[in-house]
C-alpha cells in the first residue's frame, strides 16, 4: 500500500472531524445536555437556532405542514443533529423537522449533540442538501460558492460534491450573472436552472454593456417562463428577439402581433409551438401542432371584433383552398 497516497477531500474531512472530536472529549463538558455520542435527548426548542450556512432559501409551507401532521401522529422518527454553540445549539441536520415542531408548538425536540466547527458545519450543510430534489439550482450554487475557497482547486471541490466539473461550472455561472438578476433569484430561487444560468452568462459576456442592454428583455422573458409560455432552453434567443424588437431592429406589423417560435414540447412528434407577442413584447397566444391537430389560442384582448372576423374568414378560405393528400386530414381548433 502506498503510504504517500494523497487523501481524498472526504478522507481529509473525516480526519479533521475525528481530531476535533478528540479535542472536545478531552476537555471538560460545558453543557450538561451533552450525552454519549449518537444518543438522542430532548433539547428545549427555544435554545435551538438554524444552521447559519443552511443552503435552502425557500421552505415550502405545505411540506412543513404535512411533516408536522406526520410527527403529530407518529412522533419524531429520526432525531435532529445539533452542535453546542455558546449558550445555545445550532442545527447541523434537520431544520425541516425543527420547523415542524415549531408549528406544533412543541417545547422540546429529540436531538443528537455532535461536536463540529464552523468549517464542518458549512461542508455538512452543503453535502446534506446539494442533491435534494426540492432544492433549487440557485440555492445549490450559493452553497457551493460558500465553500469553494476551502478547496485547493475546483477539481477537488467537484470530487467532494461528486459532481463533474461541467456541472460545477454551470452552478457557479449563477455567481457571474448581473446583480439585478441575482436579486430576483434571491427573492425566488427557483426562477432559473443551472443550464439557463450558463446560457445567460455567455450572453452577457458577449459584448460590453450587455447587462444594461438585455435587462428589460430578460425580465420579460422570465415572465414568459413563469406563465409557461417559454422554456428555459430557449430563453436566450427569446431575450435577443425581444431586445431587437425594443430597439426597432425587427419590423412589426401594424395589424397583428409579432410571432416567435419558443419551447419545444416534450413529445418529440410535436413541433415547437409558435408564441404570439404584441407590440410590447407580451405573450398573447400561441400556435401548436402535435401532428394530429393545429391549435390556435389567442387572448380575447389580442384582437378587436373586426380583426377576429378577418381571422375567421382567413382560416375558412385557407382550409377550403388546401388540397389534402390522400385521406390525411389536419384538424384546426381555435379558442
Amino acid at each position: 500500500m502506498n503510504e504517500n497516497k494523497k487523501q481524498s477531500p472526504l478522507d481529509k474531512l473525516k480526519s479533521m472531524s475525528m481530531d476535533n472530536l478528540d479535542k472536545h472529549r478531552a476537555s471538560e463538558p460545558i453543557f450538561s445536555l451533552i450525552g454519549n455520542d449518537g444518543e438522542s435527548q430532548p433539547v428545549a426548542m427555544e435554545l435551538i437556532d438554524p444552521n447559519p450556512w443552511q443552503p435552502r432559501r425557500e421552505f415550502q409551507q405545505d411540506k412543513i405542514e404535512q411533516l408536522a401532521e406526520s410527527i403529530d401522529v407518529h412522533g419524531l422518527i429520526e432525531p435532529i443533529v445539533v452542535r453546542k454553540h455558546e449558550n445555545r445549539f445550532q442545527i447541523i441536520v434537520g431544520e425541516r423537522r425543527w420547523r415542524a415542531h415549531n408549528l406544533l408548538k412543541k417545547s422540546h425536540i429529540n436531538a443528537i449533540v455532535k461536536c463540529a466547527d464552523d468549517m464542518q458545519m458549512v461542508l455538512i450543510a452543503v453535502a446534506e442538501n446539494v442533491d435534494r430534489e426540492d432544492l433549487s439550482d440557485y440555492e445549490v450554487a450559493l452553497a457551493i460558492q460558500s465553500i469553494k475557497d476551502r478547496f485547493e482547486s475546483r477539481a477537488e471541490l467537484a470530487r467532494y460534491l461528486k459532481k463533474t466539473r461541467v456541472e460545477l461550472y454551470r452552478y457557479l455561472a449563477f455567481m457571474e450573472l448581473p446583480v439585478w438578476l441575482r436579486e430576483s433569484l434571491d427573492n425566488k430561487p427557483s426562477l432559473l436552472n443551472r443550464t439557463a444560468a450558463e446560457d445567460l452568462k455567455r450572453m452577457f459576456a458577449k459584448e460590453q454593456g450587455a447587462s444594461e442592454k438585455y435587462h428589460e428583455a430578460t425580465m420579460k422573458a422570465i415572465e414568459l417562463i413563469e406563465t409557461g409560455a417559454l422554456s428555459q432552453i430557449r430563453m436566450v434567443s427569446e431575450i435577443e428577439l425581444i431586445a431587437s424588437m425594443q430597439s426597432g431592429a425587427v419590423n412589426q406589423t401594424a395589424h397583428g402581433p409579432v410571432t416567435k417560435r419558443v419551447a419545444s414540447n416534450k413529445n418529440s412528434q410535436e413541433s415547437e409551438p409558435m408564441l404570439f407577442l404584441n407590440k410590447k413584447g407580451k405573450a398573447v397566444g400561441n400556435l401548436r401542432n402535435n401532428g394530429k391537430k393545429i391549435t390556435l389560442t389567442l387572448s380575447c384582448t389580442a384582437l378587436n371584433d373586426e380583426q377576429e372576423r378577418a381571422l375567421q374568414e382567413f382560416v375558412n378560405n385557407l382550409v377550403r383552398n388546401v388540397e389534402q393528400p390522400g385521406n390525411e386530414q389536419c384538424e384546426s381548433e381555435s379558442s
